[in-house]
């Protein structure tokens, strides 16, 4: 009886810790899929705001050359 209770104890060990390992490995999977998808929002609002600036800077320049 002492034998199968050691048995079922190894076997649940091995299970959770089955378990855990998969769980973390998930765990790793999305926190490299947020990084990845923050550096791209990143990138996206890098490029928008040069295109803001540009485009500000051209409307200026317009105005410059009007009223001058």
């Amino acid at each position: 009886m002492k034998l199968i209770k050691g048995l079922l104890a190894i076997a649940l060990v091995s299970i959770i810790a089955v378990s855990c390992k998969e769980a973390k490995e998930k765990a790793d999977e999305a926190t490299d899929q947020m990084e990845e998808v923050a550096t791209d929002a990143m990138e996206d609002a890098a490029e928008t705001a040069e295109d803001v600036i540009d485009s500000v800077k051209a409307k200026a320049e317009e105005v410059i050359d009007s009223v001058g």
